[in-house]
């Protein structure tokens, strides 16, 4: 197969800022797939305004690209209409190469329990953001990842994305700093005899 390379981005706020340093950091168009995990445009009433806040000029810079949108607990109707698209789905199912992912906002883990979700899920990784803390978690054998926030991380943790590299039986996480423009977390996994095994 070819080499799949997959952007992973959530929680903007509005932040055109947070999309300026993607930008600089990435060439776009060399991706096979972005993905957005939602609360794109509005700031929401728990979080302060992040820098470079300004929905409308985001929404121009977004509608240049190609991007698949879960919708987050801040996302609304309006926000389709502005960003020319039919839908916004809370959850998807999407395989890279011979992994299989969900992805999702995040927001029902906060009343329903992730293990459960993991536990009843055919998906070896699942994806969510909405917490604006990156991470990497095994939970039931199944591989929980967050990309953090760009534009409003929380607990200590940098504005960051995610980076999805793979390749045949192989997939790299690599989280990316957008201050700095570094890798700050990796991790590997191999599918191998149809076993996922996490170097």
């Amino acid at each position: 197969m070819e080499r799949m390379k997959v952007l992973i981005v959530s929680d903007t706020h509005g932040s055109v800022k947070a999309w300026e340093d993607i930008e600089k950091l990435f060439d776009l168009t060399s991706f096979t797939s972005i993905f957005h995990l939602g609360d794109i445009l509005y700031h929401g009433p728990r979080n302060p305004l992040p820098e470079g806040y300004n929905p409308k000029e985001l929404v121009d810079k977004l509608r240049k690209y190609k991007i698949n949108y879960i919708r987050g607990n801040c996302d609304a109707d309006i926000d389709l209409k502005v960003l020319e698209i039919p839908e916004m789905p809370k959850i998807s199912m999407e395989s890279f190469g011979d992994f299989l992912f969900i992805l999702v906002h995040g927001e029902l883990f906060e009343e329903n329990d992730i293990a459960e979700f993991t536990k009843n899920s055919h998906a070896q990784f699942i994806i969510h953001g909405h917490t604006h803390v990156s991470k990497v978690e095994e939970i039931n054998g199944k591989y929980v990842l967050n990309p953090g926030s760009t534009s409003l991380p929380k607990n200590n943790t940098p504005r960051s994305v995610l980076v999805l590299e793979i390749d045949s039986n192989t997939l790299i996480a690599k989280f990316y700093n957008l201050d700095t423009g570094q890798v700050y977390m990796e991790s590997k996994w191999s599918l191998i005899d149809s076993k996922l095994l996490k170097e």
